[in-house]
């Protein structure tokens, strides 16, 4: 019965069935075939959205589309080119430097990927970077940035592992700050071999008046993770702290956000939560039919006969996700293995905070996977460029991320010492 779930989600997927629906059928699927009662359906799938921790996934992205809407990624390219901009290869830095900055207020790679795309992407070509090069950098830079908080996947895998969202948004710091670093360096030589420009530096009145212009957005960073860690609200109440932030910023303060924009956000926030949490719910509807159908003991048997420990283990993990991050984007994809895989993690020896740094740094390669990454094919449609060009440049970058991920997963140590030093 396992190989026919398998076969049907697998036909519908190649038939271009949106991902949701295709879990749920494959499902529907299984339970018609055992002879299961219908109403299990709904039931579960609405129990996999039922969750006040969820409710955080569509606040954090009603969030992010204010602080798009307010201009606020213009401003954060500002600070990061009177930073960085001087180096060589600057605006290739600038690129990764503001991904840093504008993960931590959207949440979601793909806003971040159409957003930057959108401004950097001819920036970069008219530098003499080209569509397809610059496209990449866009792209590893956002796939890095899924490790910042508030992370969207990191949402969703707290929810689904009952591991403390607070813990995996301050635990992925670090990991995201060396994958930065490790980019930028990347970029740095490839500038030297390239001949990449750099460009002017910037006076000290012009940095600090970029400063003074991005300190409030990158303020709502200090605002999710103190409110969380100080325990003034959970981290769905940090959410909806953030959408008011958002809106006090996007119209008091910017003036930036009619009620033509607003309502056109919030549609487009409902939308694009629907879609996430749908997934949500159909991707629990199949891991139910897998464990009637007792595939997770099979898999948990599997991967127990493989040895290898914990160091064996993360590198599986890293294996399994990345195919599968890019075929089902990183939402499904997580719901999906990770009821399964965090048992065997805790078994194992795995903390499930390091664990699941892991799987979303590893989901972070995996959405820009080429040819099918979905957050891959929306950098490519805001860079006006073909997925199949922003291969060959992209995979380099690609190629670091994956072996700083496998360093992490090798290391606990610097994914786990800030939660430790804040005593979580």
């Amino acid at each position: 019965m396992g190989a026919l779930v398998a076969g049907a989600f697998g036909v519908l997927v190649a038939a271009a069935v949106p991902i949701g629906f295709a879990l749920a059928l494959a499902a529907s699927v299984a339970v018609v075939a055992e002879g299961l009662p219908l109403v299990v359906i709904p039931q579960q799938i609405v129990a996999g959205m039922d969750s006040f921790p969820m409710l955080a996934v569509p606040l954090f992205i009603f969030a992010g589309l204010l602080m798009d809407a307010s201009g606020i990624s213009r401003r954060l390219v500002a600070l990061a080119r009177a930073l960085v901009g001087h180096f060589r290869g600057g605006l290739g830095q600038v690129v990764v430097l503001t991904e840093v900055f504008f993960s931590g207020v959207s949440g979601s790679t793909s806003a971040d990927a159409a957003a930057i795309s959108g401004v950097m992407t001819p920036q970069l070509t008219a530098n003499g970077y080209g569509r397809a090069r610059s496209t990449a950098i866009v792209s590893a830079a956002c796939g890095m940035g899924i490790l910042i908080p508030p992370a969207i996947v990191m949402v969703v895998y707290g929810v689904v592992a009952g591991v403390s969202i607070g813990a995996l948004f301050v635990a992925s710091i670090v990991p995201a700050l060396l994958i930065a670093v490790g980019l930028m360096i990347q970029i740095g030589w490839q500038a030297r071999r390239e001949g990449w420009p750099a460009g002017e530096r910037a006076s000290a009145a012009e940095l600090r008046r970029a400063a003074v212009e991005a300190v409030l957005p990158l303020f709502l960073i200090v605002v999710i993770l103190g409110g969380i860690r100080f325990g003034l609200f959970t981290p769905t109440e940090a959410a909806a702290v953030a959408v008011a932030y958002a809106l006090f910023l996007a119209g008091p303060v910017y003036r930036s956000l009619s009620l033509a924009t607003l309502w056109r956000r919030a549609v487009e926030a409902a939308v694009v939560s629907g879609m996430v949490l749908f997934v949500v719910g159909a991707a629990r509807l199949l891991g139910w039919v897998l464990a009637v159908l007792e595939v997770p003991q099979a898999l948990a048997a599997s991967v127990g006969g493989t040895g290898g420990g914990e160091v064996g283990f993360l590198l599986l993990t890293i294996l399994v996700f990345l195919p599968l991050g890019a075929l089902l984007e990183g939402v499904p994809a997580v719901v999906l293995l990770t009821p399964i895989l965090v048992p065997l993690a805790r078994q194992i020896g795995v903390d499930p905070v390091h664990y699941g740094v892991v799987i979303v740094a590893t989901q972070g390669i995996s959405v820009f996977l080429p040819p099918v990454g979905v957050s891959l094919l929306v950098a490519c449609s805001a860079g006006k460029v073909a997925p199949s060009d922003v291969a060959r440049p992209l995979l380099p970058y690609l190629g670091l991320m994956l072996a700083l991920a496998a360093a992490l997963a090798l290391l606990p140590e610097v994914t786990l010492f800030l939660p430790n030093l804040l005593g979580y």
